[in-house]
């Protein structure tokens, strides 16, 4: 069995996340595709044993002190692409996935461009804010809890809408035993946020949350690539 089939179709799977019902349908049947033109199952593409299929931990690039937002965002992708999640402490908390290679390669890519998305649009807006003299004291932080509330809201209604993707993104038992080994090691952080007062950057963060599309950067030469060099197609 081809492995580099094996991850595209696991990775088309993983990745067919859009809120577009249209969009969501054509991802689908592309992997649908692979499947028959292949002869192969969506069981057998979930049993298959990759060869470096193994367990890893990958430290990313994102660590936070008092944006707390950042590790609830990690978490919420983390559980939707079948990784668990943890924090590297030292003088800040790295976030820390751990999960198959393939899915930690998915949630790094969504966690950055989510982040990347956040940022632009909280620089939109206190520009704004300072504009018209008004504070933007929390003002990140609100936005982010409406775009990770409206995200969790955009999985779960993916989730009914298509329950292929949702069994694809259940997360493997080996994971959950890894993590389970590792869990009473780490130091506990408190993650807890609590909403500033700003309703309107919550309701626009909601809004883009729930619009939110990975989609929109595989489309990007930069993320492309990175799919491909972690497939091994570069």
């Amino acid at each position: 069995m081809d492995t580099k089939l094996i991850e595209k179709i696991k990775k088309l799977l993983a990745l067919s996340e859009s809120s577009n019902k249209h969009e969501a349908e054509l991802s689908m049947l592309k992997a649908q595709e692979l499947l028959a033109k292949h002869k192969l199952s969506l069981k057998e593409v979930r049993e298959f044993n990759i060869a470096d299929n193994a367990i890893k931990e990958n430290i990313t690039k994102i660590s936070f002190t008092k944006a707390k937002w950042k590790a609830n965002l990690a978490r919420l992708i983390a559980d939707n692409f079948g990784c668990e999640l943890y924090f590297k402490t030292k003088y800040s908390h790295t976030i820390t996935y751990l999960g198959r290679e393939e899915d930690i390669t998915v949630c790094n890519i969504v966690l950055e461009y989510a982040i990347d998305c956040i940022d632009s649009a909280v620089k939109r807006i206190k520009y704004e804010y300072v504009k018209y003299g008004y504070s933007t004291r929390g003002l990140e932080n609100d936005y982010a809890i409406g775009f990770i509330n409206g995200l969790h809201e955009k999985f779960e209604a993916q989730k009914k809408a298509n329950q292929e993707w949702g069994l694809v993104l259940v997360k493997d038992q080996e994971v959950i035993d890894a993590y389970k080994q590792i869990k009473f090691r780490k130091r506990k952080v408190n993650t807890s946020t609590q909403f500033q007062g700003h309703s309107k950057a919550y309701e626009k963060g909601h809004e883009d949350g729930e619009k939110f599309s990975i989609s929109d950067k595989i489309t990007e030469g930069e993320t492309i690539e990175k799919i491909a060099l972690a497939s091994g197609d570069l």
